[in-house]
């Protein structure tokens, strides 16, 4: 989430290898399983303030991490606790919470999207006097905020309340419903259910999140020191969806074993094989497209886009000698493997095969794919993708955003947003699988395009074979 993180690099839930990571040996196996979420909250409270905070900071310390400055995080959280400081309580009008200008009479919530009754506020402008406040609330429209000196936010980072409010308004054009949370639970209860009628009590499963753990949803790695502690797990097995290698940032394997290691907790973590990119999760893909081409006449030209989050393919130099080479990220990897066995299930498709138009399948990316941040076009971003596809004279197009289609941010705001440059709210809900779904149809240039829902069937199958593999490898 460029704008959210702070213009932080996200990738998405990366992770793993199948070897396992040792941070020591015990005596007689026990095999635990750590089903892991990334978290995001399906409404915006309190609760939710607390996980996006965690978010933001996990994000701010991996970023460092992979720049290899993770030890001066918390010199860089003091520096941005003074330059913000605390001056009271930050406020939004609750039915215009990106408002440019001040209301006559607003209708005020807080960060943690309670309303506010006081009357002792004034209007503070973002667009004047180019602060740090300025350049991150700008970063996500937000224009300006009202301020009182008491209330709740007295004694609360005025940081971790920007936050707040950039998530209030971010949920406001979601109708307070990302659909992450739910979509996330029911993967975890499917796999859940097929691994206890199958491996029974050989193994012991919780389930943790990371990076927005709040209260319900407990942080990943104090449940990996439980089932140890606890439980004695001896090997402890962690699905990956991406695979990550050594790194650590946005890498659950790694991020346990380094938290566990500094509290001095022993045990072998056994990362999965990378989850996307295999069987089940591929014909899913396929028949996504599969669906959209039955409503599209044979002869049509089409292209398929298959959407990624996107990492930059640069070298990235902040300072001399300070940075990373982007190109050379796990990540670009780890989504070609994705990409490519997707793209050969859906051209296995009879109905493909049959096709008597035009028909391609690109791998696009959503951020960070354009400019400085692809300085050799590396990669299509969605938007080069689409002006290509016109010049090519496509005219149909199917995105299906399947990387991190279960995200609210990434595939509501993100994609239509910011990539098709669509305003907020524009898709039709349905309901299918006890899910909210969302799809998008919209003419682009001449050249009518759907972007799809995110989520894919055979994910849970996916996630379930692969954890199966591990388990196996153990007993």
């Amino acid at each position: 989430m460029k704008k959210l993180a702070v213009s932080l690099i996200v990738a998405v839930s990366l992770l793993l290898t199948s070897v396992p990571l040792s941070t020591g040996v015990a005596a007689e196996k026990k095999i635990g399983v750590l089903l892991i979420g990334w978290g995001e909250p399906e409404k915006h409270d309190a609760d939710a303030y607390i996980g996006w905070n965690h978010f933001m900071d996990n994000y701010t310390k991996g970023f460092l991490g992979m720049l290899g400055l993770g030890s001066m995080y918390p010199l860089l959280e003091k520096m941005t606790g003074e330059m913000m400081g605390d001056a009271g309580t930050m406020l939004v009008d609750r039915d215009d919470p990106l408002a440019e200008e001040e209301k006559e009479d607003p209708h005020l919530v807080d960060a943690w999207g309670r309303p506010y009754k006081g009357k002792d506020y004034v209007w503070v402008s973002l667009t004047e006097g180019g602060s740090l406040f300025g350049m991150l609330g700008g970063m996500a429209g937000l224009s300006g905020y009202y301020l009182s000196p008491k209330g709740p936010g007295r004694g609360e980072p005025d940081s971790s309340e920007l936050t707040g409010l950039l998530m209030y308004g971010l949920y406001q054009s979601l109708d307070n419903h990302n659909p992450g949370e739910e979509r996330e639970l029911k993967i975890m209860d499917e796999v859940e259910e097929k691994l206890r009628e199958k491996y029974g009590d050989k193994v012991v499963i919780a389930r943790g999140f990371i990076p927005a753990f709040r209260p319900g949803f407990p942080d990943a790695r104090e449940q990996a020191k439980k089932l140890v502690e606890k439980e004695k797990v001896t090997h402890l097995v962690i699905p990956v969806l991406m695979d990550a290698g050594e790194e650590e940032f946005e890498n659950p394997p790694q991020e346990i074993k380094s938290y566990l290691k500094q509290k001095r907790v022993k045990v072998n973590i056994v990362p999965t094989g990378q989850i996307l990119g295999t069987k089940p999760f591929n014909q899913g893909v396929a028949k996504k497209v599969s669906e959209e081409l039955e409503n599209i006449s044979p002869g049509s030209d089409v292209v398929v886009f298959l959407t990624h989050h996107g990492m930059p393919i640069c070298d990235l130099e902040l300072f001399p000698g300070i940075g990373c080479d982007l190109r050379e990220s796990p990540y670009h990897r780890s989504a070609k493997v994705t990409f490519t066995g997707a793209r050969r299930a859906i051209y296995r498709l009879d109905i493909v095969g049959d096709w008597e138009g035009m028909f391609d399948v690109w791998q696009t990316y959503n951020e960070m794919a354009e400019g400085m941040m692809d300085p050799k076009n590396e990669i299509l971003s969605v938007k080069e993708a689409a002006r290509k596809a016109l010049d090519m004279g496509y005219k149909y197009c199917i995105d299906i955003p399947y990387e991190v289609g279960n995200s609210g941010y990434e595939t509501l705001i993100g994609l239509r947003e910011e990539s098709w440059g669509l305003p907020p709210g524009t898709w039709e809900e349905y309901s299918e699988d006890g899910l909210r779904k969302y799809r998008t149809e919209l003419e682009y240039g001449g050249m009518k395009v759907v972007i799809t829902d995110g989520w894919i069937d055979g994910l849970s199958e996916s996630y379930y074979q692969e954890l199966s593999k591990a388990i196996d490898s153990i007993l």
